[in-house]
Parts: C-alpha cells; sequence; structure tokens
C-alpha cells in the first residue's frame, strides 16, 4: 500500500483554509513554496516570511552591489529580515558558493543558501546552542561593517593618518582620543595637530602596554606621554593658568582690558562737550514749554531769544540760494 504524502493545511482565524500568501513587496499573491519559514513566530503566525524568496534575494542583491563583500551585505539583509546572523554559517555559505563557481555554475541565490544552512543546523543546537531556538535578528558583537577593508578609501585614508601595522581597534581609540582632544584644545597649526597625534599614540602604547598583562606600565612610557602634554602646552598646569584670571576671554573681561590699556580721552573741561549737538536745549523749547504751556496754561511763546540754530540755518539755506540763483534784483 502506497502512503500518501500529508499535505500541510493552513487555516486562517476564520476557520478558511489559505493556499496563497501575499508579499508585501512585490505585491503578488503567491504559493507557499515560495516563501522561507519564518524566523519570527510572533509576527509571522502562518509559519512563513512575509516576503517571497525573490524579493530577499533582491534585497541581498541591492546591498551587495553597494557593499561588495558577501558577509557584509549579508550582515544587513538579515538586520533587514529579521534573520540571525552567524559567521559560522556565513563561512560556510562562501565556500558553498566557491564551489559552485570552480564547477562553473551561476549562483544568484546567495541569500536561499544561507537560509537553507541555517534551517539545516535547527535552531535549538546550532552553533553550540548560541541563539538557543530563536533564530531572530541580535546584533553581533563585532559589527562586520566595521571591518578592516584595504579596498576602501576611508581606511586607506587612516592608515595614511595613523600610520601602518594598526589593529581596527587602535584606529578607532585613536580616532576617539584625536576627536577628544580637540574638543577642549586648539588645533589650527600643523605643529599643533603632529604633537596631538603624538600624544594618542603614545596614550595607545600605554593602552596595549596594559592590556598585555606584562606588569605595571613603565614610568618611562608615562614620562614621555607628560613631556609631550608639555611641548604641546596641554598639560593640566598649563591649561589651569591659561583658564585662570584674565586669561580668560569672557566678555566682561575683554571690555575690562580694553579700557585698562586703550581707555577713552579725558577733558578738563567737562562742559565742553557735555551736550554737543545741542539736544538739551532742543528738548527745553519744543518738548518741556509746550508742555508746561499745555498743563498750568502758561503762555511763554518765546522761542527766539536764543534761536542760534535756527539762524544758522537760515543763513545756511540764503547761502545755497544765492550760490544757486545768484543775487536777488531789489532795484
Amino acid at each position: 500500500m502506497i502512503s500518501k504524502k500529508k499535505v500541510k493545511k493552513n487555516i486562517s482565524k476564520t476557520g478558511i483554509e489559505v493556499n496563497t500568501i501575499y508579499c508585501r513587496r512585490c505585491m503578488t499573491t503567491k504559493k507557499y513554496s515560495d516563501f522561507f519559514f519564518a524566523t519570527d513566530l510572533e509576527l509571522d503566525r502562518n509559519g512563513y516570511f512575509s516576503i517571497c524568496k525573490s524579493c530577499c534575494q533582491e534585497i541581498y542583491t541591492d546591498y551587495y552591489n553597494e557593499e561588495k563583500d558577501i558577509a557584509r551585505a549579508l550582515l544587513r539583509t538579515c538586520r533587514k529580515l529579521n534573520v540571525v546572523y552567524d559567521e559560522v554559517i556565513v563561512d560556510k555559505t562562501i565556500e558553498t558558493l566557491k564551489g559552485l563557481y570552480e564547477k562553473g555554475k551561476a549562483v544568484d541565490r546567495v541569500f536561499s543558501i544561507y537560509k537553507a544552512k541555517l534551517a539545516t543546523l535547527g535552531g535549538a543546537t546550532y552553533n553550540g546552542n548560541l541563539h538557543k531556538g530563536d533564530l531572530t535578528f541580535k546584533e553581533p558583537s563585532i559589527y562586520v561593517e566595521q571591518s578592516m577593508d584595504e579596498n576602501t578609501d576611508v581606511d586607506k585614508d587612516l592608515k595614511i593618518y595613523w600610520g601602518e601595522n594598526l589593529d581596527f581597534e587602535d584606529y578607532l581609540f585613536l580616532e576617539k582620543e584625536m576627536s577628544e582632544w580637540k574638543k577642549t584644545h586648539k588645533c589650527d597649526t600643523k605643529a599643533e595637530e603632529v604633537l596631538l597625534k603624538e600624544i594618542c599614540h603614545k596614550s595607545l602604547e600605554i593602552r596595549k602596554k596594559r592590556k598585555s598583562g606584562n606588569g605595571a606600565t613603565p614610568a618611562a612610557l608615562v614620562k614621555e606621554l607628560q613631556d609631550l602634554m608639555k611641548t604641546a602646552s596641554v598639560d593640566p598646569a598649563k591649561t589651569s593658568i591659561a583658564n585662570s584670571g584674565k586669561a580668560r576671554e569672557t566678555f566682561s573681561n575683554i571690555i575690562e582690558i580694553i579700557e585698562q590699556n586703550e581707555p577713552a580721552e579725558y577733558f578738563e573741561d567737562k562742559e565742553l562737550f557735555k551736550d554737543y549737538d545741542n539736544i538739551d536745549s532742543y528738548f527745553k523749547k519744543y518738548v518741556t514749554r509746550p508742555l508746561k504751556n499745555f498743563v498750568t496754561r502758561s503762555r511763554d511763546f518765546n522761542i527766539e531769544a536764543d534761536d542760534s540754530d535756527d539762524d544758522d540755518f537760515a543763513n545756511d539755506i540764503e547761502e545755497e540760494g544765492i550760490a544757486e540763483f545768484g543775487e536777488p534784483d531789489i532795484s
């Protein structure tokens, strides 16, 4: 008797049997075989991805075209699709791809190979019980996209700036140290930048010496660091002097320094330039006097007694008229 293969029936919550799945990326309805098994069953209750295999591969291809690296492309794809990323599975995937290429077979389903190898190991036991049955994405301890790549312009710039034969963590430490120094100290000239770079290098050397566990940090290294800081004028003693007293360039202190070193001109006759524009006289004539007449009903209309300004203005108008039109004819 030939046994028939049992076909899994997918029943929705409403009790209807469902034979197709809708892909939310390409917005088409496809068969179950066109979808990967889900890794997050809390979201995908039907047990399948909500994005079809073709769309998953397109996502990987787009990332690979940007990264030009299989591991980084797989990392970004797993992050987007919420699939666990494991370097062991990635290495096995790359080995499989190399074997296919050596046989002359074109491969256009890299993510499918990765997902298949992930599924065959089983979530509960795979990679030394690291994931414990949970195949959803978790950030790896060492970011793949940060790994050193000699073909990128950024890494070349780092090596040119800081030198060769350094680990990636060393470059990160040096960059962070330099950034912190520039936040608190001036770095405008080449000499200042060179000294700060040497301080960063010496700090890295001390850090690596302590990390090696070969005893206490040699006093010579600390002394060299102190000498570099003194040469660059960034040691605590010089920094305290620069930040105290008159050297603190607050706005009030700047004004005080100007008044001490460049005082305004002093006149013995204080009345000479007290009211140079004669504003006080104008105010009394045309503001105070009318208000007093209005309030006290006084009749002070005499404003011509000392109207020297008005006379000067009239004389100026007369002179300008004569210059333009000539002397008036009075005959």
